[in-house]
């Protein structure tokens, strides 16, 4: 696939760096922060694209305490999030090869796993980064995609996904690589279609995951999951 991150294609394809979905996920992860009484002052965001999350959080949060910080190893986003002169620290680094890097109370680590090649090294490497993770993975694998195929080759060339998850598989994954999973809950897509067809299915996935998030999410898809890991050594 090369650099897609840096040779200004993934960028091409993905013009606002999917800024739009900024506000539902910081307050998604404020919920499930405040839901189990994680207190923090320091917190990191790897994969941080443009920061607009970070900027979303330091709205949300309102806490003039607060230091965030935000990594990228793409330099078309974080040039792109210096041009925003948020006063949030944003540096394009892999964090996982910095032994300077300074141990944060929260690492957040969101839509990113489905990117990187090695995510089990990963994982590991960024365990001991926190004291807390919060993940955020698309469940791309489900009953509707085994037929459409084409859904998961066109998600791997546009958005660069190159592994895809199911609920069950990655909190087992987390699990086995020393996360303690204290939450979790599914977030939905973006219901938002000038498209008849995509429209009749986004209503008939509204019926269904009303009638049982977990059957919805398992046939007919598009959703992600929040999950809040404790750090063990």
């Amino acid at each position: 696939m090369g650099d897609i991150y840096n040779n200004s294609e993934y960028l091409a394809n993905n013009p606002n760096w999917h800024q739009e979905d900024a506000f539902v996920k910081a307050s998604h992860i404020v919920m499930i922060l405040q839901k189990n009484s994680i207190r923090f002052r320091t917190l990191a965001e790897i994969g941080c694209g443009t920061g607009e999350i970070l900027i979303e959080l330091k709205k949300q949060l309102n806490a003039s305490e607060l230091e965030l910080f935000g990594y990228d190893i793409s330099k078309d986003a974080v040039r792109l999030a210096e041009q925003k002169n948020s006063g949030i620290t944003i540096e394009c680094k892999d964090i996982t090869r910095d032994p300077s890097f300074q141990k944060k109370d929260v690492i957040l680590v969101i839509d990113v796993l489905e990117h990187i090649r090695d995510y089990f090294t990963f994982i590991d490497d960024i365990r001991e980064k926190a004291a807390y993770t919060v993940f955020h993975i698309p469940l791309d694998m489900f009953i509707w995609s085994l037929f459409r195929e084409q859904m998961l080759i066109e998600s791997k060339q546009r958005v660069g996904h190159i592994h895809n998850f199911t609920e069950e598989f990655i909190l087992s994954v987390l699990r086995d690589h020393g996360y303690t999973v204290l939450d979790h809950f599914y977030t939905e897509p973006d219901y938002s279609s000038t498209s008849l067809k995509q429209k009749f299915v986004n209503g008939l996935k509204k019926f269904l995951f009303t009638l049982s998030p977990r059957l919805c999410v398992k046939t007919l898809g598009g959703f992600s999951i929040m999950v809040l890991c404790k750090n063990t050594k």
